[in-house]
């Protein structure tokens, strides 16, 4: 086998440095002329996932332009932007080259709005404020007797240790589909809360103790009162361990 001589590897070494260094300056070139060519020019921003929140709000917030080079939109500050808006729980931005952008967002989703003096606050079921509005949704259960002071859109009202009870009620009646069929929930007196159903169905729910048991346990209350089809008018779990179901005679008759 040949033996490489001290000048031959010398030689070798210039070559590769040379070879490094004209690639690199190739890369610097293609770059430079990337940014400046009206090929990368973004044409189209397409949003997806959005329900709640117009296209256009999406766009602005994300601070991505139509006509910008698309190397140079930076896509961790357009998702900074984009998660300041409460409704956005998620958000993935994405370039389609040569020209397009893709904004990919999951809404946070209303699940229960809170009465607070002449307004609604409205939260979903992480406890996000999502919107404060002067009118009623009537697609929601309605929360009364909660005090939210000195909060905005954005704020998380869970995080405060005084209203731990009434979290529990939330999150719970949520997770067994049991929030969306009441119409109002007063909790102005938490040991004595009370719900009317969608159905007109009263409960007198009484005090917030092992609230888990008690809306599994009205949830099935309720699943047999619409399997039996009972004329239900109200049902009394304030009275001992057994709940009462109180007959509703019109309907009965």
């Amino acid at each position: 086998m040949k033996k490489i001589s001290r000048v031959e590897r010398k030689m070798r070494r210039r070559r590769f440095f040379f070879r490094f260094v004209l690639l690199i300056s190739l890369i610097l070139l293609v770059f430079a002329l990337a940014l400046n060519s009206d090929f990368f020019v973004i044409d189209n921003i397409k949003v997806i996932g959005n329900n709640k929140i117009p296209k256009d709000n999406i766009i602005s917030a994300s601070s991505i332009n139509i006509g910008e080079n698309i190397f140079k939109v930076s896509t961790k500050s357009g998702k900074r932007g984009l998660m300041n808006l409460p409704y956005i729980k998620e958000v993935k931005i994405k370039r389609k080259f040569p020209k397009g952008i893709i904004i990919d967002i999951i809404e946070r989703k209303e699940i229960i709005q809170i009465k607070e003096i002449s307004s609604f606050i409205l939260l979903d079921i992480e406890g996000y404020i999502l919107d404060i509005v002067d009118i009623q949704n009537e697609k929601l259960p309605l929360l009364l007797g909660v005090k939210i002071e000195d909060k905005k859109p954005g704020d998380n009202i869970f995080l405060e240790s005084e209203i731990k009870d009434n979290i529990e009620f939330i999150s719970e009646g949520h997770a067994i589909g049991l929030l969306p069929k009441m119409k109002e929930i007063n909790m102005v007196d938490n040991n004595n809360v009370n719900i009317r159903l969608i159905d007109g169905i009263s409960v007198a729910f009484g005090t917030l103790d092992n609230v888990k048991y008690k809306l599994n346990y009205l949830n099935e209350i309720l699943k047999n009162i619409e399997k039996d089809q009972i004329p239900c008018k109200m049902i009394l779990m304030d009275r001992g361990d057994n709940p009462i179901v109180v007959l509703d005679e019109e309907g009965e008759g």
